[in-house]
């Protein structure tokens, strides 16, 4: 009888001791996992930020409709909150009528390559009499540049078009005379014309 008792007892204590066994195997296989779990999360977001960053170092920004360093404003954008002077000088007058200015006349004197402030898609092409060639550059659903008074396009509707291409050269209109030699830029943006000075260097 007592050998039965003690065999009992060696058994409880086997069985108790295999249970131990698994149970910690498994706590360390859950452990395991979750440190994998967390480990894959912390690689994850290390790679999501640096792709971040990378996309806000590469974002395109808006440049100048040209190079030239001794092109200079010679008819402002008419801005309600200018001084009487600058709206003064982005008023035109053309056969009777005054008009305020919507974007800016540029000019150095000479002929100067125009060039695309941003990439897009040349939208339209049009030679006017009174306003010089001029072509419209979609650049996404809100944005468009227009680029009046120039000569010799190098593009044509439909076009595609990268930041920095030449699209033309500086020339003259009948609708601004007295500045000969000139380049019209205009920006739209949400569908209203904007002072291009406060866009250039600036992402959308």
């Amino acid at each position: 009888m007592k050998k039965v008792i003690i065999y009992s007892i060696y058994s409880i204590c086997l069985v108790l001791a295999i249970a131990v066994l698994v149970m910690y195997s498994v706590n360390n296989n859950r452990m395991e996992q979750s440190n994998e779990i967390i480990d894959y999360d912390y690689v994850m977001d290390i790679f999501s930020n640096a792709t971040q960053s990378v996309t806000n170092e590469t974002e395109a920004k808006i440049i100048r409709p040209y190079t030239d360093t001794k092109v200079s404003i010679v008819k402002d954008f008419y801005d309600y909150q200018a001084d009487e002077k600058e709206q003064q000088n982005a008023i035109v007058y053309y056969e009777g009528t005054y008009m305020q200015n919507t974007g800016i006349c540029y000019s150095s004197g000479t002929d100067f390559d125009v060039i695309s402030v941003l990439s897009g898609e040349v939208t339209e092409v049009v030679e006017d009499e009174l306003v010089g060639n001029s072509i419209t550059i979609k650049h996404d659903e809100n944005t468009y540049s227009v680029y009046q008074s120039i000569k010799d396009l190098n593009f044509k509707e439909g076009d595609h078009v990268d930041q920095g291409d030449k699209i033309g050269t500086s020339s003259t209109s009948n609708m601004n005379k007295d500045l000969n030699n000139h380049l019209y830029f205009e920006l739209i943006i949400n569908g209203v014309s904007v002072n291009p000075e406060e866009y250039y260097d600036a992402a959308l």
